[in-house]
């Protein structure tokens, strides 16, 4: 009988920590890799003039960063603040930009970038990462590069 009633607690015990944790992913460097690989593709193949791509992990910390020939050099910083913005954030960036021009001035404070062109990365319904895009032909062209980099399969 002690030891039914062991077992029980036992396994009482043991559901009780499970529901204390959950699983995460992460975003690996061959993941990033086809991130930047769908980005790039979709730039090239729509005429981008230049334009720096980064990919971040869910943390906001640089994973990969390409900088496209004709890019003005300011673009990279800006691109890596884009993507660490989305993953922080867990939603695109261009969400707080109509927030900002919506009225919501305040927002420009919190000291993230709040411009268009930041995408989560999301797996299995977690974000797992963001990328940014800047320099491309426009900012909506930053914000459909960034979005086929993030549209790109994770397994």
């Amino acid at each position: 009988m002690k030891i039914k009633i062991l077992f029980a607690a036992l396994m009482l015990a043991a559901f009780s920590i499970q529901a204390q944790v959950q699983q995460t992913y992460n975003l690996t460097l061959d993941g990033a890799q086809k991130v930047m690989d769908a980005a790039v593709t979709y730039a090239k193949a729509n005429q981008s003039p230049g334009g720096s791509i980064a990919v971040v992990d869910a943390g906001g910390h640089l994973l990969l960063f390409e900088r496209l020939d004709g890019s003005f050099p300011a673009s990279a910083t800006v691109a890596i603040e884009k993507a660490k913005t989305a993953a922080l954030f867990k939603f695109e960036s261009k969400k707080l930009e109509d927030a900002i021009n919506g009225g919501r001035e305040a927002l420009i404070t919190v000291g993230f970038t709040f411009l268009q062109g930041g995408e989560p990365i999301t797996y299995n319904g977690q974000v797992v990462g963001a990328i940014g895009v800047s320099g491309a032909k426009s900012a909506d062209q930053d914000r459909e590069i960034a979005t086929a980099g993030a549209a790109a399969p994770l397994k």
